[in-house]
């Protein structure tokens, strides 16, 4: 089993160690309303299993993302030729205002 599957499986574990902090958290207040409690804090249970799980999921996440891109310029233009940048026929119009400025152009020039 490759290492990047377990963290996944890690974090996919701290992720609903997270939802049932939530919901305990929802659950306690409701409860602590009903009966007219009127300190509405939360336990430290509670709010420690948020931040582990956190805590937990963030490492996983880090340190499963595996080996990074670069992001330099250099690295990026590598893959193009000079051609394929500037030539972007989605820019290109085709049916533009030139057909009616041209006519205006090919008269001669009016002399006195």
């Amino acid at each position: 089993m490759s290492a990047k599957l377990v963290l996944q499986g890690i974090a996919v574990a701290a992720f609903m160690a997270m939802l049932h902090s939530g919901y305990s958290a929802r659950e306690y207040l409701m409860y602590s309303k009903s009966i007219g409690r009127q300190d509405l804090s939360l336990p430290i249970e509670i709010v420690l299993e948020c931040l582990v799980s956190l805590a937990i999921m963030t490492v996983a996440l880090v340190v499963g993302v595996g080996k990074l891109k670069p992001i330099s310029y250099e690295a990026e233009m590598k893959r193009y030729s000079i051609d394929g940048v500037f030539s972007r026929p989605s820019f290109q119009a085709f049916n533009h205002r030139g057909r009616y400025l041209r006519p205006l152009v090919d008269q001669p020039a009016v002399t006195q």
